[in-house]
């Protein structure tokens, strides 16, 4: 005990080098939201906790220094290499004595899922044998586990090479369950662009929290140090910032609704009106930006998460708590100001190419209408997709398209608008309903009180867009 408090107390001066974390080999796989690979780049909770863990005991590592292997591949390093730290791993009594822990980092839960349409009922795990349904399991996997531990027959089990490879077994037909973490399995549905309806848990196996998992033969005063770094995180509330078990705000470049400002600080009309809420009301909230269809998907699947400025639409309704309107959006059909193209509604864009982005209510909305969209990644890149020719049409907000076009320089020229949308706070059922009762009230009297109408003239003005 007292080691470890000199151990913590240690932390708020520079780390001698015999406890460096750079001693260490980091494993990680794709599991998110807690770790995965967007790109080239790790991203993640666990991975933005782990920076911030080098941050706190001065190792001078980042994400760059994590391995990026299989499941089962890292499982057996971190068994039988000392110094391998595996994550995000879950603590179960049957692994408690084969590493040593770090954590926790969050909080997880495994189940069985199926296809809605496979209308299957479970009320105990006999009911598997009893039906033989066949399961996707990844080897080593905590889903894998909890089953065999539950004497469930390996007859049963179907490995998958990867936790996207059982998905599709599952969305195919060719497993009846899937054992997974059922976070993670929505995300990737999300990001694959599978449609989460289609699937449903039936049974939950466990709900465990997340650790850095070490190998048992590792030096104790790395561990030690590890865990006191946490800890550190922990008393300073910033941990739950990168966990989200404090409430983070995630929006896109959105102008002038939400964008980076010079200083690469989230800014804009929305963000204002939010960050005005919050001090009104004493809450608090971390901003973050990221691409839309991530920042939505988050609000969706994680705890304490929001996501703005989103359209309230009737699928989206009872995914989320929601608190607004923020501003209002109205949608219009744009072209170059050189095209020749004319058009006065939707219909008449049927055959020509529509561009949109990816989770946007905008594009939904005119593919709903029966015309192909074809979408970005983000917004910013139809201006340019629109300038040079990969797309006829552009649909978005109308103050969107003048600040993004004044920005790239290029002139652009109204077809027609065909919608007005109000803009909200969308926000995971999880969110304290105290909370967001709060912020309701605070923006409320921000539009009686004319604060809504001064913060937009002000971002207009900043931007140098016209109202």
């Amino acid at each position: 005990m007292i080691a470890r408090l000199l151990l913590a107390l240690c932390l708020v001066v520079p780390l001698s080098s015999a406890l460096a974390l750079e001693r260490l080999t980091f494993i990680t796989e794709e599991y998110p939201p807690y770790n995965y690979r967007h790109g080239e780049r790790l991203e993640g909770i666990a991975i933005d906790v782990l920076e911030a863990l080098f941050e706190v005991t001065e190792t001078p590592l980042d994400r760059n220094a994590v391995h990026y292997y299989p499941w089962a591949r890292g499982y057996d390093l971190a068994l039988s290499e000392p110094g391998t730290v595996l994550f995000s791993t879950t603590r179960t009594e049957q692994r408690e004595a084969l590493f040593q822990w770090v954590g926790p980092i969050a909080r997880d839960s495994v189940t069985l899922l199926a296809r809605r349409d496979s209308e299957i009922r479970l009320d105990t795990l006999d009911d598997l044998a009893t039906h033989d349904y066949r399961i996707a399991v990844i080897r080593e996997d905590i889903g894998a586990q909890r089953l065999t531990e539950n004497g469930v027959s390996d007859n049963l089990l179907r490995p998958a090479i990867s936790n996207l490879s059982a998905l599709k077994m599952l969305e195919h037909g060719r497993v009846d369950l899937w054992a997974y973490s059922q976070n993670v399995a929505f995300w990737l549905m999300e990001q694959h662009g599978i449609d989460t309806r289609q699937f449903e848990p039936v049974y939950t196996l466990s709900e465990s929290d997340l650790y850095f998992a070490i190998n048992r033969d590792t030096d104790p005063a790395l561990v030690d140090t590890m865990q006191a770094a946490l800890d550190t995180l922990d008393r300073q509330g910033q941990l739950a910032r990168l966990t989200g078990s404090g409430v983070t705000f995630t929006t896109e470049e959105y102008p002038p609704f939400n964008y980076l400002d010079d200083q690469r600080q989230v800014e804009g009309q929305a963000t204002r009106m939010l960050q005005r809420a919050l001090d009104d009301t004493g809450h608090s909230a971390a901003f973050r930006l990221m691409p839309w269809a991530r920042a939505i998907t988050e609000a969706r699947l994680r705890d304490n998460h929001c996501a703005y400025s989103t359209s309230r639409t009737a699928e989206r309704e009872d995914q989320f708590r929601w608190v607004g309107p923020l501003v209002s959006n109205r949608w219009a059909a744009f072209v170059t100001i050189d095209s020749p193209l004319m058009a006065e509604d939707l219909d008449e864009l049927a055959g020509l190419t529509i561009g949109s982005f990816r989770e946007d209510a905008v594009g939904q909305h005119v593919e709903a209408h029966g015309i192909p969209v074809t979408v970005a990644s983000q917004e910013r890149d139809n201006v340019q997709r629109l300038a040079a020719g990969l797309i006829d049409v552009w649909v978005t907000g109308e103050l969107p398209a003048q600040v993004l076009a004044a920005e790239a320089n290029i002139e652009l020229r109204k077809l027609f608008d065909f919608h007005a949308a109000d803009l909200y706070l969308a926000c995971h059922p999880s969110v304290s309903e105290t909370f967001l009762a709060d912020l309701q009230r605070a923006l409320d009297d921000q539009r009686r009180s004319g604060v809504s109408a001064r913060i937009e003239a002000e971002v207009l003005e900043t931007l140098g867009v016209a109202p």
